[in-house]
């Protein structure tokens, strides 16, 4: 059996119920069969039992109809009062409803009930005292307990509510992360396909039109397809769940930014990278970000700008890091605010995780401009 033994008690509720049955009704019966023949005449003993029974085994029915059940009990207690045929073992069966009704009833009927076991048990006591009627003690004995057991149910359901509404919170934080981490790989995937197949098809394509078949032209290819497939081998891995496989090789950062640009080099673009202001380490998040906006950026002059120059500026301000690309050719005329490509709105996504902000867009000189900041704190 593993957890402990109140866990495994609890998460066995119509066990608990039948055994809430059972330790209000055969002490019940045994009290009638045992005592009562010689006192009670037959029609009565059997009213006995079956009161004993109403008392009871409603009980098993505690939690789905509360109200009922309470009703059903009361009103058994309140006959066997009557008739002088109470018994004490099955008459704490109303202890129990008033419990089931606290903890499981409707908001208005728990409150009903609260007034009415305080009314009566007020009632009671005050006849009692005043000797205003001639009682049994059964409403005595019974009423205060009641009202303990209203107060135990009710700190039971404010507990079992916390407790649904920290699953449930739970839940919905780990969905979030689920849903952030699938965000996350999606643009992983598009900045990595997106920039590295651009590559490829630009350096084939210009083996193809200069007629240039040799081995350094294959290379290139080869090279940026393996690096491509390595990519894709670690977001796989984290996709399968595997930390240790995703873990093989840190993430990028501006740090490698010359060999991102390299093969932009090969395909015959003109990269110029200016790194200014106080270079220092940044956060792994922003800065795998920060290299992935430089690549996103990159691949986008590669698929439509036609350039022949772009210039990257990496600008170490002291609570931000500014990146800045630059091309001379003729893109297409977009904002990063109106832009419907995938590219643009994953650099506004990383962007604006970090609080930054991000401008893109063609410059009066012609040409395309891509300008992001990123806060550093």
């Amino acid at each position: 059996m593993r957890g402990r033994p109140w866990s495994w008690i609890t998460g066995r509720p119509r066990l608990v119920d039948g055994f809430l049955v059972a330790i209000t009704l055969v002490p019940g019966l045994l009290t009638i069969l045992v005592g009562g023949e010689g006192r009670l005449g037959a029609p009565l003993l059997a009213l006995a039992i079956v009161l004993v029974g109403l008392k009871s085994i409603p009980l098993w029915w505690r939690r789905h109809a509360p109200l009922a059940v309470v009703a059903i009990v009361a009103a058994a207690v309140l006959v066997s009062d009557s008739l002088g045929v109470a018994q004490s073992a099955s008459d704490g069966a109303i202890i129990l409803a008033v419990y089931a009704v606290s903890a499981y009833g409707g908001g208005g009927a728990r409150m009903w009930v609260l007034v009415l076991v305080a009314f009566v048990t007020v009632a009671t006591f005050g006849s009692a005292l005043f000797a205003v009627t001639n009682l049994r003690e059964s409403p005595l004995t019974l009423g205060p307990p009641a009202l303990v057991a209203w107060v135990v149910g009710d700190f039971m359901r404010s507990r079992r509510q916390a407790m649904a509404d920290l699953v449930a919170r739970h839940r919905m934080e780990r969905e979030q992360a689920a849903e952030d981490e699938r965000l996350r790989i999606a643009r992983e995937l598009h900045d990595v396909v997106a920039h590295n197949v651009s590559l490829i098809a630009i350096q084939a394509g210009a083996a193809r039109m200069s007629g240039d078949s040799s081995g350094s032209a294959l290379a290139s290819i080869e090279g940026t397809a393996r690096d491509t497939l390595a990519e894709l081998n670690r977001l796989l891995g984290v996709l399968r769940k595997d930390p240790e496989g995703a873990a093989r090789e840190p993430q990028p950062g501006l740090s490698q930014v010359d060999g991102l640009i390299q093969p932009a080099r090969d395909a015959g673009l003109d990269v110029a990278v200016k790194v200014s202001g106080d270079v220092r380490p940044l956060p792994a998040a922003l800065d795998l970000s920060a290299y992935r906006i430089v690549q996103e950026a990159i691949t986008n002059v590669l698929k439509h700008a036609n350039a022949s120059r772009v210039e990257v500026v990496i600008d170490y301000q002291p609570e931000a890091m500014v990146l800045t690309v630059t091309d001379n050719g003729a893109g297409p005329m977009q904002t990063a605010e109106g832009s419907s490509g995938h590219g643009l709105i994953g650099m506004r996504e990383r962007v604006e995780l970090f609080g930054g902000e991000l401008g893109a867009g063609s410059s009066s000189l012609g040409g395309f401009t891509v300008r992001a900041r990123l806060p550093v704190t």
